[in-house]
């Protein structure tokens, strides 16, 4: 199996996991971070690709820390998301980078990623593992991953 497919039948295992108790940012992915009961959603992108034994350009819990990291390891993209991509969002009235999810698929449009700590209603600490399409209004860029940093291209 590729390892983008690898890491995504890894995360779609996980729909539907829900912290516990609700609002409490307790679940498995922080718990095997180390931050457990803290916002979730990079620590679960952290676990799915460490299940898959791929390695990202950081560990870090914060989407700006993992967003510089890519930046730094030439491995940010701001356009042609793939699957397998760590895509990270800027919501409305929030901090630059808000939340993250692994891209399932990609249109002109849109994104459909399967994000931790999120719910419909609350994008970016909702408290469940689910598959989120959102437009591309919403997406800052993207970590790509692994395979693609060897090509060094500067637009995809």
């Amino acid at each position: 199996m590729r390892a983008a497919e690898e890491l995504l039948a890894i995360a779609v295992g996980e729909l539907g996991t829900r912290e516990s108790p609700a609002g409490s940012n307790k679940v498995k992915y922080a718990s095997w971070y180390g931050l457990n009961g803290q916002p979730w959603c990079v620590m679960f992108v952290m676990w799915c690709f460490a299940q898959a034994g791929v390695s990202l350009p950081a560990r870090t819990a914060s989407c700006g820390a993992l967003m510089r990291a890519a930046k730094a390891a030439g491995m940010w993209v701001t356009s042609n998301y793939k699957p397998g991509d760590v895509v990270i969002y800027d919501f409305p009235g929030g901090a630059v980078t808000d939340h993250c999810g692994i891209v399932e698929s990609a249109t002109a449009a849109a994104v459909t990623a399967i994000e931790g700590n999120t719910a419909v209603g609350n994008d970016s600490d909702g408290g469940a593992v689910m598959r989120r399409t959102r437009p591309l209004s919403q997406v800052v860029g993207a970590c790509a991953r692994y395979l693609r940093k060897k090509r060094r291209r500067t637009t995809w």
